[in-house]
């Protein structure tokens, strides 16, 4: 894994003052993800535009000079920069016709493009993101793997293109404008994140996951999907022996994320997910596999004795991080400075990640996408009860008099969401947003200064959503959930904050359920072959691999013990940050309601949730836009 960057002038009259610092500038925001090489070069073509890319290096693959990047083929018609495993790299090569000069994926990714042009995209088993330049064509190709698990972002203004593995690294080009994206802040409110292809920067895009981007020499540009788990030409998945398929699938996906020639492990909390992971990588290994959890004091949120059960089940080299508050305050400053862009999550990935590198590891795998696909949350038994009841309460008079009555689908601290459901306020087109929500819409307006801008992003939002559902059939409604806590969580969230977060020490994180091979076979079957108790499925697939009490035990997630250590030792830091006015914000964010909030939780009316984002919203505007 690596960071690329780089930017093009389609007039080659207009260039910066001094374009090799821009690109170094853009490359030192990204030496975190790359400390092993660097690379930067200036292609220019006689009578077209100038490009000016580079690469920071993290060497997973041939670890040899002859990896490094940018890389060209050998008239130098081609040169590509790119952030990637290819794990089927070694097949590719098998078949294509060319003489190698490395045993690198990236020379593969390069010859693929040489040989099939925007097609090696249909061939390619793996992660990635990654920019090429076709000099014949005279245009750039750059592409980002089919579930995003790797991040890309691009900046357009006139006659040049700036793209970068991070969005603080195009911020450093100096191009960018640092004016806050009212929807992206709309976004991060509601949800806890960000929404691809929307940033926290209006002048800031996310590359789509499962799209590429094609420009030419004149600038005009075209994004274009290229793989979506839905369409295309899938052999129909016979329900005939399911579970053996499965089973194969799983094993398939762990076998090829183990090529590496560097130390690999894996994160292991001791839930079905990460136990799954474990059990078959080492059932392919023949050396002991390095795991690694944490571990809590506070025993309603560890895990520990679980994943130790599993390390000695499987005889791994086993490590527990055991961490408290105190630990939690000491690493707050640079797990919010590793934040590409706010989120409510992902300091847990950071911590763990760091103790992975710690331990001599510079690959881990993790169990993350499992819940999604599988059915784990608790998503998929509230909807259609959510749904269901909407059809009685629709029949009864008053409705709103009896919100109460169904106040038990949640937690208590977020009754406040069933009385947005009465009223159909829903944060989206569908119930599965509003049980995701952070901020429901009503608080969400009152956080806004502009209370008609926080009414026009909802309506923005609701249109979107209400879109992105015609992907997926109404009537399969254990699919459609899983849709979307694919689409709109683990992509949004987890992804992006495993990667941003692992690559802060390096460390690079594999996901097998993100097997775009496996992650067709599960869509295309109906819901009914994996609903009923959580992850049926998954376990009886791989049951042989799970003690039952591993399987048969409540799902407890990987969450910090936020709601005691935020009035304990975290108090005074997010308090102090909370109730200090920040100039970036005051415009959008009314400072009144923010007090209010954190009021509210010290009272103990609200989760802790809320005032954290509004803790790392103000953290990371203030570290990155001030």
């Amino acid at each position: 894994m690596c960071g690329i960057a780089g930017f093009i002038n389609f007039d080659p009259s207009v260039q910066p003052e001094n374009p090799v610092r821009v690109l170094r500038n853009m490359l030192d925001k990204l030496r975190h993800r790359g400390p092993d090489d660097r690379g930067e070069e200036r292609i220019e073509i006689d009578t077209g535009p100038i490009l000016h890319l580079g690469h920071q290096r993290f060497s997973i693959i041939d670890l040899s000079q002859a990896g490094h990047q940018p890389m060209s083929n050998d008239d130098d018609s081609v040169w590509i920069s790119t952030n990637s495993e290819i794990y089927n790299y070694r097949e590719l090569r098998n078949e294509l016709a060319f003489q190698f000069h490395s045993q690198s994926d990236t020379e593969v990714l390069l010859r693929a493009y040489e040989n099939w042009g925007v097609g090696c995209l249909d061939r390619l088993v793996g992660m990635f993101s990654f920019a090429i330049w076709d000099s014949k064509k005279e245009a750039l190709f750059i592409a980002r793997d089919r579930l995003g698990i790797k991040p890309l972002y691009y900046h357009i203004k006139e006659q040049q293109f700036t793209f970068a593995s991070e969005l603080r690294s195009l911020l450093a080009s100096g191009f960018t404008d640092r004016s806050i994206n009212s929807t992206g802040l709309y976004q991060f409110l509601s949800f806890g994140h960000l929404k691809s292809p929307e940033s926290i920067v209006n002048s800031v895009r996310e590359l789509k996951p499962g799209h590429y981007l094609w420009i030419d020499k004149n600038g005009d540009w075209e994004e274009k999907e290229y793989w979506n788990p839905f369409q295309g030409n899938h052999v129909p998945v016979s329900t005939e022996n399911i579970e053996q398929q499965v089973k194969e699938a799983v094993e398939q996906s762990v076998q090829c994320r183990r090529v590496s020639d560097v130390p690999l492990g894996a994160f292991l909390s001791g839930g079905i997910d990460s136990s799954v992971v474990v059990g078959t990588l080492a059932s392919l290994s023949d050396d002991p596999v390095s795991t690694l959890t944490i571990g809590f004091k506070e025993k309603e949120f560890d895990e520990s004795s679980f994943s130790q059960e599993i390390a000695d089940r499987f005889k791994t080299r086993h490590q527990v991080l055991w961490l408290d508050e105190d630990q939690l305050l000491e690493a707050l400053p640079s797990s919010l400075s590793a934040m590409d862009q706010p989120t409510i999550d992902g300091v847990n990935t950071f911590l763990i990640s760091r103790s992975a590198h710690e331990a001599g590891l510079k690959v881990a795998l993790s169990g993350l996408g499992g819940d999604e696909l599988f059915g784990g949350y608790p998503s998929f038994q509230l909807v259609p009860k959510l749904l269901q009841r909407k059809k009685w309460i629709k029949s009864i008079p008053f409705m709103n008099s009896i919100a109460g009555l169904n106040r038990s689908l949640f937690p208590s601290d977020q009754s406040t969401k069933m009385e947005h459901w009465m009223k159909g306020k829903l944060s989206g087109a569908h119930e599965y947003f509003l049980i995701r929500a952070l901020f429901c819409q009503d608080l969400l307006t009152d956080l806004f200064n502009d209370q008609k801008l926080a009414q026009t992003e909802i309506e923005k939002d609701y249109q979107r959503t209400h879109n992105q559902l015609k992907q997926y059939p109404a009537d399969d409604i254990f699919n459609q959930v899983s849709y979307l806590e694919t689409y709109h969580y683990l992509q949004n969230m987890l992804l992006r904050d495993a990667d941003m977060m692992s690559m802060a020490h390096p460390l690079e994180v594999r996901v097998p359920f993100m097997d775009h091979r496996l992650v067709e076979m599960i869509f295309r079957l109906p819901g009914n072959e994996k609903d009923g108790t959580p992850k049926r499925l998954l376990v009886n697939s791989m049951k042989s691999l799970l003690p039952e009490n591993i399987w048969s035990r409540k799902k407890m997630g990987f969450t910090f013990p936020f709601e005691i250590w935020m009035r304990g030792a975290l108090r005074s830091e997010i308090e102090t940050v909370l109730l200090s006015p920040l100039q970036q914000l005051d415009d959008l964010i009314s400072q009144q309601s923010v007090t209010n909030i954190w009021n509210e939780f010290i009272s103990g009316r609200i989760s802790w949730s809320r005032p954290w984002s509004l803790y790392v919203l103000k953290s990371w505007v203030d570290n990155n836009l001030s």
